[in-house]
């Protein structure tokens, strides 16, 4: 295997792999949610998962070797990405039976999105060197 697809599967593909994820979790319609979905918050359940795409998706468009390099634009980037597609996906709900578009779930989406670039953000200031 090629340096560049081991690169791509390490980092891009995770990022992918996340998106497609919520996009079939997005497609099941009310009626066959599983039932332990239903025991969850709703908005802790978005927030969570855009958390966990957020971190996916700086890491793929910013594939440092070096933990301690922080870039603002690419995680400016990373949230405008998980906003759009956290729109997206309710979008994407208004055609699924028994789902429906809730600007509240956007917004938690968003907000996981957001909770992601912090804590990188704070992580990238743990682990500079001390001087």
């Amino acid at each position: 295997m090629s340096p560049s697809v081991r690169r791509f599967l390490y980092y891009q593909f995770p990022a992918i792999l996340w998106a497609v994820v919520i996009f079939g979790a997005s497609s099941i319609p009310e009626v066959q949610l599983p039932s332990i979905v239903r025991h969850f918050n709703d908005k802790f359940l978005h927030a969570v998962t855009f958390f966990v795409f957020g971190i996916l998706i700086y890491r793929a468009i910013y594939p440092s070797h070096s933990t301690r390099e922080f870039r603002w634009k690419f995680i400016l980037l990373a949230i405008l990405v998980v906003v759009i597609y956290g729109i997206s996906d309710e979008f994407h709900q208004s055609f699924v039976p028994g789902r429906t578009p809730d600007v509240n779930d956007a917004a938690a989406d968003s907000l996981g999105g957001l909770l992601a670039a912090v804590t990188i953000f704070l992580l990238s200031l743990r682990k500079k060197p001390v001087r």
